[in-house]
């Protein structure tokens, strides 16, 4: 979902750094999440540790099947791409017209201070069919990481957000 004209080109790096391992997945804007399906880019010698100490049949056939196919629907990108960019958007607006902080995002979700308890946040979004992720197990006890998802999950997130702060 990287955006930024400032984002590192992590591929140039790789001319410099041997050791540099950059690892990608399968599970945000290709939609795949459920097959924990991903791939490493590397120098060769660095692949070759790699599979000194990789399990055999890591991935499933499916899985690789999938994910083969995901790379070539470009559609399918460029309509994720753009859907997360309009939730950023409408989120970011909606943050601010509750004066919650948030840190901007060059991924599908968003860090959001919620100023109460996370995990009783987290209880009441759940019972208004919303699901987050509180930061409690990152020590943080007043902040959510909410996904981006389709406008109307993202205006039920909104709604259910509201009646409960």
């Amino acid at each position: 979902y990287a955006a930024a004209a400032d984002y590192p080109d992590t591929l140039r790096l790789l001319k410099t750094f041997k050791n540099l391992l950059i690892t990608r997945t399968f599970s945000k804007i290709y939609g795949l999440a459920g097959l924990r399906a991903g791939y490493v880019i590397a120098a060769p010698e660095t692949i070759a540790y790699l599979n000194k100490t990789r399990e055999p049949f890591n991935v499933n056939a499916l899985a690789q099947t999938a994910a083969a196919a995901a790379l070539q629907d470009t559609d399918f990108v460029r309509k994720s791409r753009e859907n997360n960019e309009a939730g950023k958007k409408y989120l970011y607006a909606e943050f601010a017209k509750l004066k919650l902080k948030y840190y901007p995002t060059e991924a599908n979700f968003i860090f959001v201070y919620i100023g109460q308890d996370c995990a009783a946040a987290f209880q009441k979004l759940m019972d208004r069919g919303v699901t987050v992720r509180p930061m409690r197990s990152f020590g943080i006890k007043d902040a959510i990481r909410v996904t981006i998802g389709t406008p109307e999950q993202n205006q039920k997130f909104v709604a259910a957000l509201k009646e409960i702060l």
